[in-house]
């Protein structure tokens, strides 16, 4: 496999988006891939839409992504009601223009997996690419669940929608970033990789995450970005809860 980067979950965070960029830059990776979620959560999906269709070589489709389609019918009422928000905002209208209208034909267009050489890239699950959660607890309280996941696919397969960066291995042991040293080494076994989230990180870690792959190497990134002036944002706009930005100082 050649180098390159693997985002998820933006969650309209261009703050954490551009810093995550920035030291992909200086990394010197040009190739960079997204599970999807480019929207919900976050104050500026329209920024954060250019910026995936400029830099990205392949985004695929997230449940918020999906949601900004068809409607947030299973969304927690947070979730919901800044998805419904985003629609508002984004959805072009008789007289938009092309820009509006090029962002919602890209977020049509997303694709639901995408295969290459000995991986698999889904938002969710092989099972369900955007909607189904492989959790961290699955390995222990749903044993039954992960071995059925890794009988969908051979290979590394590699997942977003958590929020919670680690690696599953098919003997049902999860790993997170620091028990693997921010680094795991394929030797061609199947394994599950969450790369965390840009936007959103869940696990107790503010910092952004996201994965670079060389070769059979897979290393976790931890990126810091100016979580108060997303914050400010937030605050700002009545149409998005303040626990939006609340949860980005704690990284829950």
């Amino acid at each position: 496999m050649s180098r390159f980067a693997i985002i998820s979950d933006l969650h309209s965070n261009i703050e954490a988006l551009s810093a995550v960029f920035a030291k992909l830059d200086r990394e010197g990776v040009e190739r960079v891939l997204c599970l999807g979620d480019v929207v919900g959560y976050g104050p500026e999906p329209e920024r954060c839409i250019d910026m995936v269709m400029e830099r990205c070589e392949l985004t695929l489709c997230g449940n918020h992504d999906e949601a900004l389609l068809r409607g947030a019918h299973d969304f927690n009422p947070i979730a919901r009601q800044v998805i419904e928000y985003n629609r508002r905002t984004l959805k072009p209208g008789l007289l938009a223009g092309a820009a509006k209208r090029m962002r919602w034909k890209f977020i049509e267009s997303l694709p639901l997996s995408h295969r290459e050489d000995d991986f698999l890239m889904v938002h969710g699950s092989p099972r369900d690419p955007v909607h189904e959660y492989i959790m961290k607890t699955d390995v222990i309280f749903i044993p039954d669940k992960i071995r059925d996941i890794f009988a969908h696919f051979e290979g590394l397969c590699f997942v977003g929608h958590t929020h919670f960066p680690g690696v599953f291995t098919e003997d049902l042991q999860f790993r997170d970033p620091g028990q693997l040293d921010y680094e795991y080494r394929w030797q061609g076994e199947r394994a599950i990789v969450n790369v965390g989230s840009v936007g959103q990180p869940r696990d107790g870690d503010k910092r952004s995450c996201c994965v670079i792959v060389d070769d059979d190497v897979i290393r976790f990134v931890r990126t810091d970005y100016d979580i108060a002036a997303v914050q400010r944002k937030i605050y700002g706009d009545p149409a998005i809860p303040d626990l939006c930005a609340a949860r980005l100082e704690i990284g829950k």
